[in-house]
């Protein structure tokens, strides 16, 4: 039986972090800096990458780190998008871009495979360079209780990918459309939505207003406190990009971005952490978010045992 909340997560470790032209097409959250050079934003990627892995542990979270190698892969750093375990299988994602479908390194994949005995199904990946993408748990965010995964439409997140998913996990979808901070379809549905056991963080507002309610209502049915943000707070400060994780204790954390963490109104936090009872790990990432365009939970792929 898989664990609903997570105590162990991967991390990639980048080699060359950086501006990603090829995702920029459709990832409005990333912003080009020139104030810094190439080598001193990898220090920088670096730093906050090393203390948010030191974060999660000293709360007893366990992180299994993987570094890479390659100087072609500038968004490695997000890791969930190309590989989930929360199924029997470890499954393979469809990328949009070339360069990220170079992060699908055997050598991770092949291990967490062999670590948590789960077959590898690469079913998705076979009409990849036709079109029909799924980017992981950037286009899927899940209740793994019901089995049912939400899901903004986008050319990352496309509808025969969707059909494929759920005929390979036994997952039911809800699809709908969401627009984000230049007017076009979000690139991912976690940037506007975070699933926890009792509550979802939802970006109301930035779905199709006659598909809205819909998704409030399935969430709901699905015995969720729906905890809404502003547009403000997902398009400027990440505060949809939470993970929900806990430690062997049965602590329960809400992981997220300092800067998201700042947005939040005390209202907000006081049902989080009273509420619910989840404490929040409020993460320092202001370069990996701000050049990278995603945030502190597309940097953890759970690892379900």
């Amino acid at each position: 039986m898989i664990k609903t909340i997570p105590t162990s997560v991967a991390m990639v470790r980048p080699k060359n972090f950086g501006f990603n032209a090829q995702t920029a097409e459709n990832n409005a959250f990333q912003n080009k800096l020139d104030v810094f050079t190439s080598s001193q934003i990898q220090d920088i990627a670096l730093l906050e990458f090393d203390n948010m892995v030191n974060m999660l542990k000293q709360k007893g979270i366990k992180v299994k780190v993987f570094q890479d190698n390659d100087s072609d892969t500038p968004d490695s750093i997000f890791p969930n998008n190309w590989f989930s375990t929360f199924t029997d299988e470890l499954v393979l994602y469809s990328m949009f871009t070339p360069n990220r479908r170079k992060e699908r390194k055997p050598a991770i994949y092949k291990k967490l495979s062999n670590d948590l005995r789960k077959p590898i199904n690469e079913k998705l990946l076979t009409r990849e360079k036709k079109g029909e993408i799924l980017e992981g748990t950037g286009s899927l965010v899940c209740d793994y209780t019901s089995k049912t995964a939400f899901a903004a439409l986008s050319p990352r997140t496309i509808n025969e990918a969707l059909d494929k998913f759920e005929a390979i996990s036994g997952y039911n979808t809800v699809r709908f459309n969401s627009y984000g901070p230049d007017g076009n379809l979000i690139y991912h549905t976690n940037v506007m939505m975070t699933m926890a056991d009792t509550f979802v963080i939802l970006g109301k507002d930035s779905i199709v207003e006659n598909e809205r309610e819909n998704v409030v209502a399935k969430l709901t049915a699905l015995g969720k406190d729906v905890i809404s943000i502003s547009n403000n707070q997902v398009f400027n400060h990440f505060a949809g990009n939470m993970l929900q994780l806990q430690n062997n204790k049965g602590q329960k954390f809400l992981v997220m971005s300092k800067v998201a963490f700042n947005a939040l109104t005390s209202e907000q936090k006081d049902i989080i952490t009273n509420k619910h009872q989840n404490e929040i790990i409020a993460v320092p990432i202001h370069i990996i978010e701000k050049i990278g365009g995603g945030s502190a939970r597309c940097m953890m792929a759970e690892i379900f045992y």
